[in-house]
């Protein structure tokens, strides 16, 4: 009874670990218009930082004023953790949230308003084959900052590449910006929180 109670354990395992690692595009899908539908579940995905460039910091004049809550796939994670490469089929969510207050009983500082947009890029041979490292970038957000649409068209390749290509660190990615990705690159489990 133990050997088949382990037999199962050990097949739905390998089983978990195959759909993680082997999935594909299942975390981008596309409708019959060649739109992305938003990505759902998106914060139980790995997340890899919160860059924030706050307008007092800029003379006002923030491109990104807003904190970007920034998570990426569990099958292009374990990729990333063992070759060091954003797969075919990688999706980066952007979560965008409002700078909230500036202090609070801890002391001064940034702290985290309201959920205001959300963006992603799509990393897919197929579908973008002439742009960039095959990266297609999707805006959710209603351009009144008031809720997000169901699915978004891809955007054309000047309004996210004319920044990605020149400054991102390593595949059209910002990498610079997130430790948890610097640090689990092409090491496994034992590069993930620590050098």
């Amino acid at each position: 009874m133990k050997v088949i109670i382990f037999s199962i354990l050990s097949l739905s395992l390998a089983l978990m670990f195959s759909d993680v690692t082997h999935a594909g595009d299942s975390y981008a899908h596309f409708d019959d218009k060649g739109q992305l539908e938003r990505p759902m579940g998106y914060r139980e995905w790995i997340f890899i930082g919160a860059p924030l460039t706050p307008n007092d910091m800029n003379d006002g004049k923030a491109a990104f004023p807003e904190f970007h809550n920034v998570y990426i796939d569990p099958a292009s994670w374990a990729v990333w953790k063992k070759a060091g490469e954003f797969r075919d089929g990688t999706v980066i969510i952007k979560e965008l949230v409002s700078v909230g207050s500036k202090s609070t009983y801890s002391g001064n500082g940034y702290f985290m308003g309201d959920y205001i947009g959300l963006e992603a890029m799509v990393k897919s041979k197929k579908r973008f084959p002439k742009s960039n490292g095959n990266w297609g970038f999707f805006r959710f957000t209603n351009d009144n900052y008031k809720g997000l649409k169901k699915s978004a068209n891809v955007l054309p390749q000047k309004v996210c590449m004319s920044c990605h290509t020149p400054n991102a660190k390593y595949d059209n990615v910002f990498t610079q910006h997130y430790p948890v990705l610097r640090a689990a690159k092409s090491k496994g489990e034992a590069g993930v929180g620590g050098k």
